[in-house]
């Protein structure tokens, strides 16, 4: 049931401006910096990374950054979709012998001669260590699915592994392209890897070496030229933060960045940013979908009944057109409606705020003397965050809480930096309620344990502390189904629940407008990805 709209497309801009947040384009303009130097390539993007390990990080597509320039996995996911080697020799299938014929048993022969960007030998103890590093228990990890269904990984040689799975792990190959190895020699001696320096100062195998990090401002890296898929092109690289995404895509303008990925340009910039000369526009369509996140273990959203009435309050499709001009398609469920396993039966129920109030109505949530409601002395009262510099995500809070305050409900936005709300404001749980955009953590794959599944909560992604053991049982069994319609019967059932209860409410699927300067060779947009450095080592300059 649609709802009578109270907020145009014009006052959803002009609402994230009175903020402060977009600033006059045209003082903005500064030398030309970023051309002068052929040897260095300026990446910008409006949030900074926040941990370095890659078993650690929260927040991928800016933390994935570093993990691609200064880390590798044993194979990566190209720009069509098919896995490709890295620092494995090759790519272990069923038909050369590699994979077992029952999927339980993987031998990965690994690449020799690659070292460490401190001159150590990579070996196959660095991947028995990774694996043990994911399935500590004592280790934040982001992610364990697959790698909790591992009985045993023998070390046969220096370059050799072999992994005998308690059950089959359909997604296996996605496990390991998401979590890059870390180095043994460097970190099997810390006491606990959670606050490792090596979290700060990284080594790795990959293109790049870190050199330097100025917080708030941008990280400098140099071309490792032992990389053992060829020394980088361009031998410097420098990530810059610039937290107002309009500043960015001013900067991209005026020559001061190269590449502007990630968040990209604003939404009703596409058009213009299409024209500009000497500069590439990149159409990235990527595997994130944008939802608010609910706390589950706050008294306001304990009550799946209260979740589902403040998402059906919310105009969703009306924050798609007005706030990103159509770009990003709707979805109901955490995967783009594109995917193979998309629950196309799911209903939109958005946005329907009378049977909204009428479902709070009935959880015991009644208006009070101020007009807010409240339940056994407690307000319907939380934060919203998001982060700050972000126009279109701005303007969505700013139309959710006027949703929301037409149903009794008092919504505060509390923005901040990327580093501090993806910190242990996020992986703590400490929020009422987010705007997010992320993935499935497991590649492509449909499987999303390490976000809702209960046994994430405190070890893996699993924020908004969500548990539902029908969930678990779907989770866990989809994850073993070989047959393509079985499973995805079992994740529209998935989706289903996840509709229902709404641990997590879905906007839409992410679709960027990056751009590069021309002069910039070798980018390619890879869908399957959430890291725009996935292909680094091949860039150049013209």
């Amino acid at each position: 049931m649609s709802t009578k709209l109270t907020v145009n497309r014009r006052t959803l801009i002009k609402g994230a401006a009175a903020t402060g947040l977009i600033l006059p384009v045209g003082g903005l303009y500064r030398p030309a910096i970023a051309q002068s130097n052929p040897d260095r390539v300026i990446f910008a993007t409006t949030q900074e990374p926040v941990q370095f390990n890659p078993l650690l990080y929260a927040n991928g597509g800016t933390d994935t950054i570093v993990e691609a320039l200064v880390f590798d996995a044993l194979w990566d996911v190209d720009d069509t979709g098919a896995f490709v080697p890295n620092l494995a020799a090759r790519l272990p299938t069923r038909e050369n012998g590699d994979i077992s014929p029952d999927g339980k048993t993987w031998k990965i022969n690994l690449k020799q001669g690659v070292t460490w960007s401190d001159g150590q030998p990579f070996t196959a103890k660095d991947v028995e260590f990774t694996y043990q590093s994911i399935v500590n228990p004592k280790v934040a990890a982001r992610m364990r699915s697959g790698f909790d269904l591992i009985d045993t990984l023998k070390i046969v040689d220096d370059h050799t592994v072999e992994i005998v799975l308690k059950k089959s792990y359909v997604p296996f190959y996605w496990a390991w392209q998401a979590m890059h190895i870390v180095p043994h020699h460097l970190l099997s001696s810390e006491a606990d890897m959670n606050t490792s320096g090596f979290n700060a100062q990284p080594i790795g195998t990959g293109a790049y070496l870190l050199k330097s990090r100025t917080a708030g401002s941008h990280m400098v890296y140099e071309a490792n030229p032992n990389y053992h898929r060829g020394a980088p092109k361009i031998k410097q690289f420098i990530h810059k933060f610039v937290p107002d995404q309009l500043v960015a895509y001013g900067q991209m303008k005026t020559g001061e960045i190269d590449y502007f990925g990630l968040v990209g340009i604003p939404y009703d910039r596409w058009e213009e940013a299409k024209t500009l000369q000497d500069r590439t526009f990149l159409l990235n369509p990527q595997p994130y979908v944008q939802f608010i996140y609910f706390n589950t273990e706050k008294p306001q959203f304990v009550d799946p009944k209260v979740r589902k009435a403040l998402y059906i309050a919310c105009e969703m499709q009306k924050s798609i057109d007005d706030i990103n001009f159509g770009s990003t398609p709707r979805t109901l469920s955490y995967l783009h409606p594109s995917h193979w396993a998309y629950n196309g039966a799911l209903k939109d129920e958005t946005a329907n705020p009378q049977l909204a109030a009428k479902m709070l109505d009935e959880a015991g949530w009644r208006i009070g003397s101020d007009g807010i409601r409240e339940k056994d002395g407690v307000k319907m009262k939380f934060t919203c965050s998001t982060t700050a510099g972000v126009p279109s995500r701005q303007a969505s809070q700013q139309l959710f809480q006027q949703n929301w305050k037409q149903i009794g409900v008092d919504m505060e936005i509390k923005n901040m930096p990327g580093s501090v709300v993806w910190g242990e404001y996020t992986t703590q749980s400490q929020f009422d309620t987010l705007l997010v955009a992320w993935e499935p953590t497991v590649g492509m794959d449909p499987d999303y344990s390490a976000r809702c599944h209960s046994k994430a909560i405190g070890s893996g992604a699993n924020y908004t502390l969500y548990k539902n053991p029908k969930v678990d049982e779907l989770l866990d069994l989809g994850v073993t189904q070989e047959n393509v319609e079985e499973r995805k019967a079992t994740y529209a059932k998935v989706q289903e629940i996840l509709l229902e209860e709404v641990p997590f409410a879905p906007q839409f699927g992410v679709v960027q407008g990056n751009m590069t300067v021309k002069a910039l060779q070798g980018v390619k947009v890879n869908q399957y990805v959430t890291d725009a450095a996935w292909n680094v080592h091949e860039w150049s300059r013209a």
